[in-house]
C-alpha cells in the first residue's frame, strides 16, 4: 500500500509540473530523431539464364522513401558476390562494387515518387567478379547488397534495418537480392548412334570394340527425358554384344539434366542401374558422346549425333 501511495504522489507530480510549464520529455520528438530511409521494390523480372548470358538480366523498379520522400537519399549503392553452391564454395567471390545510383538519376514515375529503373545484367554480373561463365555453374547464385546513403551521412544497409521493414509485403524495403542462375532443360532431340562396346559383359562374354548403329530420340518427360523407342536405354549398345534383335534394358530408366550434367536415374527391367563415366560434347554441340557402364559390367561408348538440325548444349 505505502508502494502504490508513492506512485500516485510521483503520478500527481508530474502532472503539476506539466501544468506549470514545459516539461522534460525523455525522448526526442521526430523533428530531431534519426529518421532513416529505403528503397521499395515494385517489380522484378526476368532471370539469369546459363546458357544466354548475354540475353539474361533481372530488372527491378524501386520507389525511394525518407522523412521527405526521397528528397534527402543521397545515393543507392548496390553490391554483389557469387555464392558457389556446387563446388563447395571454392567458386565464390566476395563482395565487390557493381554500380552506385546518385540521387541526380532518381526520376518521378507515374506515381509521383523518387524512383529508378534498375537492369542488372547476367553479364556485367560476371564482369563485376572478373568471371566468365566457363568459371561459375549453374545452380548457384549472385548475392547482391545494397546500401543507401543520406544527404547528411547517415547509411542504411540489410544490417541495420528491421526485419519488419524488408519482409512487410506492404514495405519490402531492398536491402538485398539472392538472383539464381537456372539451367533450362532442353535436349530432347531425335538422333542416331554409334557404339563401341566396351570391356567383358557380364564378366564372361569379349565384346571389346565390337560395334552397332541405332536412331531414336530423347523425349520429355517432365524434369527427365526417356529413351523412344522405350525402353532403349543403351543407344543401340547392347547390339554389339548380344546381336540384333536383342531385348532393350527397359525398366523406369530415364536421363536427368542438371545444368548440363548428364546421369542416369532408375533401373533397367533386371534391376540394373547406369552410370555415365563421361559425356563430352562435340565442338559443334550437335554430337555427344557417352561412356556408360551398368551396374552388370555391359558397358559401351555411345556416340549420339543429332538428325533434326539442332544443338545440345556444352555438355560436362
Amino acid at each position: 500500500m505505502k508502494n502504490l501511495k508513492k506512485l500516485f504522489i510521483i503520478f500527481i507530480a508530474t502532472l503539476t509540473a506539466i501544468a506549470c510549464g514545459e516539461p522534460e520529455i525523455p525522448v526526442e520528438l521526430f523533428e530531431v530523431m534519426d529518421t532513416g530511409a529505403f528503397a521499395r521494390k515494385m517489380s522484378q523480372t526476368g532471370k539469369y539464364n546459363y546458357y544466354d548470358v548475354a540475353g539474361s538480366s533481372i530488372d527491378i523498379h524501386v520507389e525511394y522513401y525518407d522523412d521527405a520522400k526521397g528528397a534527402n537519399i543521397a545515393s543507392y549503392d548496390i553490391d554483389i558476390e557469387y555464392i558457389d553452391l556446387i563446388a563447395g564454395g571454392s567458386k565464390s567471390v566476395g563482395r565487390v562494387d557493381f554500380v552506385t545510383i546518385q540521387s541526380s538519376e532518381f526520376v518521378v514515375n507515374s506515381d509521383g515518387y523518387l524512383s529508378s529503373d534498375i537492369s542488372l545484367g547476367f553479364g556485367a554480373a560476371l564482369a563485376a567478379i572478373g568471371k566468365t561463365r566457363a568459371d561459375i555453374d549453374g545452380g548457384s547464385y549472385f548475392r547482391y547488397h545494397m546500401t543507401i546513403t543520406k544527404k547528411d551521412g547517415t547509411v542504411f544497409t540489410n544490417d541495420n534495418t528491421g526485419p519488419n521493414m524488408k519482409s512487410s509485403n506492404a514495405i519490402r524495403a531492398l536491402f538485398y537480392l539472392d538472383a539464381s542462375i537456372v539451367c533450362p532443360s532442353d535436349i530432347a532431340a531425335t538422333w542416331d548412334a554409334d557404339n563401341v562396346a566396351q570391356g567383358s559383359w557380364g564378366g564372361w562374354l569379349d565384346c571389346q570394340g565390337n560395334t552397332a548403329s541405332y536412331s531414336g530420340s530423347w523425349v520429355k518427360d517432365g524434369d527427365v527425358y526417356y529413351i523412344e523407342p522405350t525402353g532403349q536405354f543403351d543407344w543401340g549398345g547392347y547390339f554389339a554384344c548380344w546381336g540384333n534383335p536383342s531385348t532393350n534394358p527397359g525398366g523406369n530408366l530415364k536421363i536427368k539434366d542438371a545444368c548440363a550434367i548428364l546421369s542416369a536415374v532408375g533401373a533397367s527391367r533386371w534391376g540394373e542401374t547406369y552410370v555415365f563415366n563421361s559425356v563430352v560434347s562435340s565442338n559443334s554441340n550437335n554430337t555427344v558422346t557417352i561412356d556408360w557402364i551398368n551396374s552388370y559390367d555391359e558397358a559401351a561408348i555411345s556416340t549420339l549425333t543429332r538428325n533434326d538440325g539442332g544443338q545440345w548444349p556444352e555438355f560436362r
